[in-house]
């Protein structure tokens, strides 16, 4: 098995952790211990035969390769890459710092297991949880999705079992406690402010170059929020710290590739075309996002919930969507379609 094949999603490791969500998903909470466990998964298919969404297995397989090649934590690089170039300290998290201070029982029920765990619900003034939107339910696409009962529908037996109706009823509570806004979960638990992932797409966009200051109509400004990382040091990378906030932040990079060569990556076309299983869903690390008329011109995610985000290369266009209203897809569409309206671009198939 290959890099490649994670990022591609063929590596025949898309189930690896799925029995956790019903059997103990508490053990989703234990970083080191979902290394282990994908580590002793033998793939369901030979990798790179097949291309099937890796749903929660994705985050535990790239954060592990590259944990073990960077020989360093996992949050660390992320905000050292990120967080901090991108000036969204406070904005962009996998995994939030600690904050609270008295400790209750939270009682949650998946399917028909019911399970506890420790939770606090005092806040530290200005801490992290204190900004944090609580997961909901969108009843009425539930509702809708309850009413399916097709072989194909997304609540069927045959579909992963984090995509099954009572499952997904139960995760909302179990999502909402900080053990799991805490833990390490880069498939399922990033936070993030919108403005937060557009930068980063932005980014993607021109080639690393980090975007310029938002406007001062954008409150409160970037950068401003309380922020408690982990571990702050930064020495190994960009040299110092103050460069990536400073006014000339279109002049830094997070990437030293060439543009074209990084797009070519994320679509898997041109050098990298063999790396990827013809005509797929994903190129290398992104979905591939086409226009109604089926021609490439982005990439992008899209999560579980309605989020979303994604860029259009030749207009230079980033937008993201964030919702903490669990829904499929209806509000976000709407979204989509009225600001590619109002800018007369493309409208990506997904949302057309």
């Amino acid at each position: 098995m290959k890099v490649h094949h994670v990022l591609n999603h063929t590596s025949g490791l898309q189930n690896a952790l799925s029995s956790l969500v019903q059997d103990n998903p508490m053990v989703l909470c234990d970083w080191e211990e979902c290394l282990k466990r994908v580590a002793m998964v033998a793939p369901e298919s030979e990798p790179g035969q097949q291309q099937l969404y890796h749903y929660l297995s994705y985050g535990w397989l790239c954060g592990g390769i590259i944990q073990h090649a960077s020989k360093r934590k996992f949050q660390d690089i992320l905000e050292e890459a990120m967080v901090h170039p991108l000036n969204v300290e406070g904005e962009l998290y996998i995994g939030i710092p600690q904050g609270m201070i008295q400790p209750i029982l939270f009682i949650f029920t998946i399917s028909s297991l019911k399970f506890e765990c420790n939770a606090t619900y005092t806040l530290k003034k200005n801490s992290v949880e204190s900004r944090l939107a609580t997961l909901t339910l969108d009843t009425n696409d539930l509702n809708k999705l309850a009413e399916v009962s097709s072989p194909t529908s997304i609540s069927s037996s045959s579909s992963p079992p984090m995509f099954q109706f009572d499952i997904l009823a139960g995760l909302v509570p179990f999502f909402n406690t900080l053990n799991v806004r805490r833990a390490i979960l880069p498939a399922a638990n990033g936070h993030c402010s919108a403005r937060a992932l557009a930068r980063y797409y932005a980014a993607l966009l021109d080639g690393g170059v980090v975007p310029p200051p938002h406007s001062s109509l954008s409150q409160p400004p970037l950068g401003s929020h309380p922020h408690h990382p982990k571990d702050t040091t930064n020495k190994k990378y960009g040299g110092n710290k103050k460069d990536s906030k400073t006014n000339n932040l279109n002049d830094f990079k997070i990437f030293s590739s060439q543009k074209s060569k990084l797009h070519d990556s994320f679509l898997g076309i041109g050098d990298y075309e063999n790396l990827v299983l013809p005509n797929g869903d994903f190129g290398l690390g992104f979905k591939r996002v086409c226009s109604k008329d089926g021609s490439l011109i982005g990439f992008g995610h899209s999560g579980l919930g309605g989020s979303t985000a994604y860029c259009d290369i030749n207009n230079r266009f980033a937008i993201s969507v964030t919702l903490n209203k669990l829904s499929f897809g209806s509000v976000t569409r709407d979204i989509i379609q009225f600001v590619c309206s109002e800018l007369n671009i493309p409208v990506p198939e997904e949302y057309a």
